[in-house]
């Protein structure tokens, strides 16, 4: 477990960094498939990781960790030291970005999001996070991990473009693009839906 915690550290903090940076793009379009792009690399390169008896997901995002955990691929145990460590890693990213901003010019953020919004959405996004962090589990292709950050960045307000990954959201408020109140509701309802969608699909779909 000890060297899993500094690559988690590390993942997070490129998403979040990627996130920050995405949202300097010339249109809405091409930061989602920026950070979509990112998302699946990062769990190709995870799912090298992987196991028979345990799955890699939670190496890239604190929500596949929690998804990984509810369906037994992944011990308890870890599941806290994991989310601490994604949330290191979101820091850590988001004073990176913090610290370029003057360079970076503006972001695509005009507006602060609706709290109601963000709370529905991103409980979407953790469910269909779920069932994507399982699909690859399971031996399906990387590429369904862009779903969610795909999913996300075409309901939510952009500054979320994070939403997929709870630590990145956070990283993003440590970067000051989007508001603390937004964030924190955005990375719980995430990790939240996450292991309720974890759960339905290991009810759906029993493993063998």
């Amino acid at each position: 477990m000890g060297r899993t915690l500094p690559i988690a550290v590390l993942m997070s903090a490129i998403i979040t960094v990627v996130s920050a940076f995405a949202l300097r793009a010339s249109d809405a379009a091409l930061a989602v498939a920026a950070v979509a792009g990112v998302a699946v690399l990062l769990t190709w390169y995870a799912q090298l990781h992987a196991t028979d008896e345990r799955g890699s997901g939670g190496l890239v995002n604190p929500a596949s960790a929690v998804a990984l955990a509810v369906v037994g691929r992944r011990p308890w145990s870890t599941l806290l030291p994991a989310v601490a460590a994604h949330a290191v890693g979101g820091v850590l990213g988001g004073l990176i970005a913090l610290a370029m901003d003057d360079r970076l010019g503006d972001t695509l953020v005009f507006a602060d999001p609706d709290l109601v919004v963000v709370g529905v959405g991103a409980a979407l996004v953790g469910l269909v996070g779920a069932w994507a962090t399982l699909s690859i589990d399971g031996g399906g292709p990387e590429a369904l991990a862009a779903v969610p950050a795909v999913l996300g960045g075409a309901i939510l307000p952009l500054g979320l473009i994070a939403v997929f990954h709870p630590a990145a959201v956070v990283g993003l408020a440590t970067a000051g693009i989007v508001p603390w109140d937004a964030a924190l509701l955005a990375a719980g309802a995430t990790l939240v839906a996450s292991a309720v969608g974890a759960y339905a699909v290991s009810l759906l779909v029993p493993a063998e």
